[in-house]
């Protein structure tokens, strides 16, 4: 019986420090290469009603979804899946408001977000936003 105890000891310490390790790589990992990451919005220039594509990298966990904010309002079609054959995940984002958008991706507890200056848009969406023919050929631009 006596035997066992100190056994019972030296695995409960074994255990406990192989948890400290564990805790201290996970919390001293870079969290950039994390879950998300490297959030991107296409475009320059942007505007109110222009349409751009968020872009964020999933490096570890395809299987949890992420969530698209902009100034901690959801992004319509938020979340989204992963696909797991890729380590990109994209969400489309219309800005409604001029000024500053904090746009932020998050995946479980990890996050990562950047800020974008949006303008207010002048004329009809069509041809301020870049898109078309309506930059090109300046008769063609309202």
């Amino acid at each position: 019986m006596n035997v066992q105890k100190p056994r019972a000891g030296r695995v409960g310490i074994g255990l406990t420090t192989f948890g400290a390790m564990a805790a201290t790589i996970v919390l001293t990992a870079p969290q950039a290469s994390a879950w998300v990451g490297n959030l991107e919005v296409s475009g320059t220039g942007h505007k109110v009603g222009c349409q751009y594509t968020l872009t964020a990298s999933v490096e570890i966990d395809r299987l949890s979804t992420v969530k698209f904010t902009d100034n901690g309002t959801d992004i319509p079609g938020s979340p989204v899946s992963p696909s797991l054959l890729s380590n990109k995940v994209s969400i489309k984002w219309t800005p409604t408001t001029a000024g500053s958008h904090t746009l932020s991706a998050r995946q479980l507890l990890i996050s990562d977000s950047i800020t974008v200056q949006v303008a207010a848009s002048s004329g009809n969406s069509g041809s301020s936003c870049g898109g078309g023919l309506g930059g090109l050929i300046p008769s063609l631009s309202g």
